[in-house]
């Protein structure tokens, strides 16, 4: 039914200069931008775009993220689904994805499903040569990433938050037990073989934690750091490199010039949908699930980017 996450769309208060960061300094493609609206790719991504910002400085925010699924008759399933649920549905039409629904989570954060993707041309030239999307390394600024893989996010209740998802054929690889032994501290959920697609984080409130990029390697990680101290943002990285114990993955996270939270990422494992998930106790989970090695958590990693609040009560995308 879904296929996968297919992209984020950050509300930003000055688009040239999350420009200048994202794709002049970051390697972020640009496929198109069409007035205060950029959609940028990573590097091996066929899909046009994975990150839109949108310059909107009274909403600076996670405007919404765009599940794919697998059909226009998954659409119709997961319409049927969500109004069996008592889940708000406002379909749309998109120039770019054709039928969307919009929808908000249990804990307020905003989705759109939908099916069509724009890809990008691989055919160059009257012979029709294929050039694949990440043969264009010599046009590229930075060290792009390799396409999008998750986002983590921060809501009140994990349990409330899964028990929608379920309905969806989402899968648990991880989840922290609470302190209390009632609501879920924490779930990793996933429709690909990877660790997850979204993390739920208990929060006193909703909201988007980070969005994670893939890049090449633990070595493309630290370049990572490198080419952004090197370029004067130093101050842009906030935490890492380390290593997750939940995941096993290798991180970096930084922020852009809002404020919004992007985590470099590698090196996690797959795991078959259908195994029994990886349980932490929440003491487990702080000794040395967040952070199996590396520095020390800091302060700011409690920060978080607003969602959207008038996702619902505007009738077209952003």
């Amino acid at each position: 039914m879904i296929y996968r996450l297919g992209y984020a769309q950050l509300n930003v208060s000055d688009l040239e200069k999350s420009l200048d960061f994202y794709e002049k300094v970051l390697g972020f493609i640009k496929t198109k931008q069409e007035g205060n609206k950029a959609y940028l790719r990573a590097e091996e991504e066929f899909d046009q775009y994975s990150l839109i910002l949108n310059e909107d400085k009274d909403n600076v925010c996670l405007d919404h993220f765009g599940l794919r699924v697998s059909s226009e008759e998954a659409l119709d399933e997961i319409k049927a689904k969500n109004e069996e649920l008592g889940v708000e549905v406002q379909e749309t039409e998109d120039k770019d994805h054709g039928r969307v629904l919009k929808v908000a989570t249990p804990s307020g954060h905003p989705v759109a499903f939908y099916h069509h993707s724009p890809q990008i041309n691989v055919y160059h030239g009257e012979n029709n040569h294929v050039i694949l999307p990440m043969r264009r390394t010599h046009l590229q600024n930075g060290i792009p990433p390799l396409r999008i893989d998750h986002m983590n996010l921060r809501v009140p209740s994990v349990n409330k938050e899964w028990d929608y998802w379920k309905n969806f054929d989402f899968s648990i690889s991880e989840y922290v037990e609470s302190k209390d032994g009632n609501d879920k501290f924490a779930a990793w959920i996933r429709r690909e073989t990877n660790t997850h697609d979204i993390a739920l984080v208990h929060k006193e409130y909703a909201a988007l934690h980070h969005v994670a990029y893939i890049v090449d390697g633990v070595q493309g990680v630290i370049r990572t750091a490198d080419l952004l101290a090197d370029a004067g943002y130093r101050a842009s990285v906030e935490y890492g490199p380390g290593r997750h114990g939940v995941s096993n993955a290798f991180f970096l996270y930084i922020k852009d010039p809002d404020g919004h939270r992007i985590e470099i990422y590698s090196d996690d494992y797959k795991r078959d949908l259908d195994q029994e998930p990886v349980g932490w106790t929440q003491e487990a989970y702080e000794s040395n699930g967040r952070l199996w090695w590396g520095p020390d958590v800091p302060e700011s990693f409690v920060e978080t980017t607003a969602i959207n609040k008038k996702w619902m009560k505007n009738n077209e995308l952003v």
